[in-house]
Formats: C-alpha cells, sequence, structure tokens
C-alpha cells in the first residue's frame, strides 16, 4: 500500500459538535498509524487551542493559525507573519468601529480591549474556549501571524473592499473573521509540510468542513469534505463523508481503503 500523509482539520472535522473526537476517529487515527502512514493536523486555531487534540492523538505533524505556521516532528519549519504596517492600520479601523480583535503568535493568544463583548464570548465559545488574556500592546513586542476580528458580515466593507491587500480575511463564525497574510492558507503550508516530509502531493489526503479548508481540499491529492461541511466545500471535494457525529473519519478512510 502506498503511504499517505493525511491531514485534518479539528473542529466540524476531527471533534464533534459536543468538541470531542468521536472514538470512531481514535480508532481510525490507530490503525493509519499502524498502516504506516503520517497523521497531521491542519486548523485555524493556534498551537495553544490545538495542543489537547494534538496531545490526545499523539500527533508531531501540524499546520496551525491556517497556514502561517507549521510544524513537522514538533519542530517549527515555517512561519509567516503580518504586515506589521498593515497591522497598525487595521487595528485603527477596529477601534474606530468598536470591534474586538484577538492578537496571535503561533503559541499565545491574547486580546486587545479590556472589555470583551458578546461577540467575542460567543464566537470563542464555539470553538470550546474562553475569552483569551488581555494585553493590549502584545503586537508591539510578538510578531502576528494571525488575528482574529470580530464583525457581522454586514459590516465587512470597512475591511474587504481592498483597503487591505496585504490581508486575507476568512469567516469562521458568524460574528469572527480570521485576518492572515494575503499569501497565507492551509493549503500552502500542507504542501510545503507535506513535500519536506517526502510525501508527493497525490500521496497527500486532507479532511475539512469551513471555507478556510477550500483551497487545502482543492489542492491536496486527495480533498474530503465532511457531511457537515459547507456546499461549497463539498463542491470541491473530491469525496464526501458522513458527518462528524456519525463517524465521518473512520467511514472515509475505510473506503479509500486506508484503514
Amino acid at each position: 500500500m502506498q503511504k499517505k500523509m493525511i491531514f485534518f482539520d479539528i473542529d466540524g472535522t476531527l471533534v464533534n459538535d459536543q468538541k470531542n473526537i468521536p472514538e470512531s476517529t481514535k480508532l481510525a487515527i490507530k490503525e493509519l498509524k499502524n498502516n504506516g502512514h503520517e497523521i497531521a493536523i491542519a486548523t485555524g486555531r493556534n498551537l495553544f487551542m490545538a495542543q489537547n487534540i494534538i496531545d490526545e492523538l499523539e500527533i508531531s505533524h501540524y499546520v496551525v493559525c491556517n497556514g502561517a505556521a507549521g510544524y513537522l516532528h514538533n519542530e517549527q519549519v515555517y512561519e509567516n507573519p503580518l504586515d506589521q504596517a498593515q497591522l497598525e492600520k487595521l487595528i485603527q479601523v477596529a477601534d474606530l468601529n468598536n470591534h474586538d480583535m484577538i492578537y496571535e503568535t503561533p503559541e499565545t493568544l491574547r486580546r486587545r480591549n479590556e472589555e470583551a463583548d458578546v461577540s467575542i464570548t460567543t464566537a470563542m465559545k464555539s470553538v470550546g474556549y474562553g475569552v483569551p488574556k488581555y494585553d493590549r500592546d502584545f503586537y508591539l513586542h510578538n510578531s502576528l501571524v494571525q488575528c482574529l476580528l470580530f464583525y457581522r458580515e454586514d459590516e465587512k466593507q470597512f475591511y474587504e473592499s481592498g483597503q487591505f491587500s496585504k490581508f486575507r480575511f476568512v469567516r469562521w463564525h458568524d460574528s469572527g473573521v480570521d485576518v492572515l497574510p494575503h499569501d497565507g492558507s492551509k493549503a500552502n503550508t500542507v504542501i510545503r509540510v507535506a513535500l519536506e516530509n517526502g510525501f508527493n502531493i497525490e500521496d497527500t489526503i486532507a479532511f475539512g468542513d469551513g471555507l478556510n479548508d477550500l483551497e487545502m481540499i482543492e489542492k491536496v491529492g486527495t480533498g474530503v469534505a465532511m457531511g457537515n461541511a459547507l456546499e461549497s466545500v463539498k463542491l470541491r471535494a473530491d469525496k464526501v463523508t458522513k458527518s462528524c457525529n456519525e463517524d465521518g473519519i473512520y467511514i472515509a478512510l475505510k473506503e479509500l481503503g486506508l484503514i
């Protein structure tokens, strides 16, 4: 059997609606390892937020912050920081419109505003986390690879109308958006990590469900959309499986002949 490198998104993919890893998924990951395949995480979370999943599944390769940082054998091999000048402009616009922001390095999160409003609280709760500690000037002393910005879809004209040519904006919640480097994506870093690990693109597989998974699912050798994925993701996938609540990962890997 040709060995594969298989990348898994976390939210809506590895974890179900209760934020737990299904037993069938744990079994599938164990069988993949026993069969000699390489397992990796590819998530929008930073390393701090992904660490519990990485530890539970004993995974040593991971792409975090939507591709802004990549790790191979638990060592960081890639980082793509946000442009500092545009970041300062972004902060000014966010402050002007009273939009909360979270700063991210690969391993740390800090919030900009001392008082966290309901939008940031609700969005962070949806991924199983509370609001990070407050440190308004964190960005002045740390290189950021991603920001979380909290605004509604009907407010996107403040940011997504060409004002920030060096950033990409990817929505992950009704009130939450990831701010990434314009050339950053899970896809690019997944391919980089796979190639560095000795795998050809045709021997890569990725599972996901959200907009930040779409490009990755298109670019890998085999892209698998979860049954709970957005329709736009399903349309671009090579395969659609059952949902994260219905043993979707185990079923797909069985059908692909990998376990």
